[in-house]
C-alpha cells in the first residue's frame, strides 16, 4: 500500500471514528434535553408583556390556585436518586448606580411611603411541621429596597381565564427561578404565556421596573404529569427558570436588583425563610392587605417523601413559586434559595416545596444558562 492510499485510508478511519462520537455526543445531548422543555417568547410577545402589565392590570390580577390536596396522604419513605455533593451558587449585588437610575426612572414608585402600626407578626413559635414565625417583610419603607426582599418579586401572567399572579426571585444571569405550575398548566396541556417579573413589589409600587420573560424551561416529568395532584408525587418536579429581558429604562434585572444564590443537593431538615405574596391563608381564607407586600414564614423543615420537604407557614395562594432561602439576613447581600412553595393541605398550616438536587433545578438551570 502507498503512503498516499494509507493516509487516504487513515484519514477516513478517522473521520468516521468523529462521525461516530458526535453522533454519541448529540444522542447524550438529545437524552439531557428530553428532561426539560421551554418555552421560547418572541420580541414582539415581549413588547406586549411589558405594554400589557401596567401598575394596574399587576394590582389587579388574582392569585394563580395553589395546588391543594383536601385529605391527608400516605407518602412513600424517602428513596433518594444519585446526586452529587452539596453545591451552591453565590448571591450577588445590583450594578453600581442602578438604585440613583431606577429612583430617577421610577420617581413616583419610590416616593411610596408606610406602613400603618399594627402587629406584624401573624404567628409565633418553633420547630417542626405546624410550627413556624409568619410577618410582614416589607411592610415598613426601611425593610423594602434591602436584599434580600428586592429579589423577590410577583411574576404576573395570562392563563386561558384571564390574568394572574405568583411569587419568584431573582437569579444569576438575568433569571428568575419559581414554580411550574406557575408557567404550565398540567389541566389543559398549556403553557401560560405574557409572563412579567415585578422584583421589590409592593402596595402597587414597582420600584425596579418591570421585567418580560423570553423564556421559561421547566421538567420534561412536570409536563407528562395528568390526574389529580398528590404532594408526594408532583412537588419534587414543581420548578421553572425563566429568562427576561430589560426594564422600561434598559437595565438588566440582575443590573437593577443582584441575584440570590441557589444550593443544592442538600438535607431535607433545615432553617428556611419562606417568602412570597399570599392572597389567602392555608384554609383559603382572606389576608389582611393580600398580595400588597412581601410576607416571611421562618421554620425549620421537615422530611415529607421523596425529594419533597415541608415547612410550618400559614400562606396559601400567591405564594406559589416563591423562595425558601437559606442564609437570609436583611441588609446584607447573601441567601441562596434551596426550594419552591408548591402546595398544601387545606386547614393544615404547611407548605411543601422541592428539594433541589442535580436531577431538578440544576437540568432547567442548565438548559437556560443560569
Amino acid at each position: 500500500m502507498s503512503i498516499s492510499k494509507f493516509a487516504r485510508v487513515a484519514f477516513v478511519v478517522v473521520l468516521i471514528a468523529m462521525i461516530m462520537q458526535l453522533g454519541q455526543t448529540q444522542s447524550a445531548q438529545a437524552a439531557t434535553n428530553s428532561q426539560v422543555v421551554s418555552k421560547q417568547i418572541t420580541a414582539a410577545q415581549q413588547a406586549a408583556a411589558l405594554k400589557f402589565w401596567t401598575h394596574d392590570a399587576i394590582a389587579n390580577a388574582k392569585p394563580l390556585p395553589m395546588l391543594v390536596a383536601t385529605s391527608a396522604e400516605a407518602p412513600a419513605a424517602v428513596q433518594d436518586s444519585a446526586v452529587g455533593a452539596a453545591s451552591s451558587s453565590p448571591a450577588g449585588m445590583s450594578a453600581a448606580g442602578a438604585d440613583a437610575v431606577a429612583q430617577k426612572g421610577y420617581a413616583a414608585d419610590w416616593a411610596a411611603v408606610g406602613g400603618d402600626t399594627f402587629s406584624l407578626t401573624d404567628d409565633m413559635a418553633s420547630g417542626g411541621s405546624q410550627i413556624y414565625t409568619s410577618y410582614y417583610a416589607n411592610w415598613y419603607t426601611f425593610n423594602w429596597k434591602i436584599y434580600p426582599h428586592i429579589w423577590v418579586g410577583r411574576l404576573s401572567f395570562s392563563t386561558t381565564g384571564g390574568t394572574s399572579y405568583c411569587s419568584g426571585t431573582a437569579i444569576s444571569n438575568n433569571h428568575f427561578v419559581t414554580a411550574a405550575h406557575c408557567v404550565y398548566d398540567t389541566t389543559n396541556n398549556v403553557w401560560y404565556s405574557n409572563w412579567a417579573f415585578t422584583p421589590a413589589y409592593r402596595n402597587g409600587s414597582a420600584p425596579y421596573g418591570t421585567f418580560a420573560a423570553t423564556s421559561c424551561t421547566i421538567l420534561t416529568a412536570w409536563q407528562n404529569l395528568a390526574g389529580g395532584f398528590s404532594i408526594a408525587g408532583w412537588t419534587k418536579y414543581d420548578v421553572a427558570v425563566c429568562g427576561v429581558g430589560s426594564n422600561s429604562l434598559g437595565q438588566t434585572l440582575n443590573s437593577a436588583v443582584g441575584w440570590a444564590g441557589r444550593q443544592w443537593n442538600y438535607g431535607y431538615d433545615r432553617n428556611f425563610h419562606n417568602m412570597g405574596y399570599p392572597w389567602q391563608n392555608t384554609s383559603l381564607g382572606a389576608l389582611g392587605y393580600p398580595g400588597k407586600y412581601l410576607r416571611l414564614c421562618t421554620a425549620e423543615s421537615f422530611t415529607y417523601t421523596t425529594d419533597t420537604m415541608g415547612m410550618g407557614c400559614n400562606f396559601g395562594p400567591g405564594i406559589s413559586g416563591g423562595p425558601w432561602m437559606i442564609g437570609y439576613a436583611p441588609g446584607f447581600v447573601q441567601g441562596a434559595v434551596n426550594s419552591v412553595n408548591s402546595g398544601l393541605f387545606v386547614g393544615q398550616n404547611n407548605l411543601y416545596g422541592i428539594r433541589f438536587t442535580d436531577n431538578n433545578i440544576v437540568l432547567v438551570c442548565n438548559a437556560q444558562g443560569c
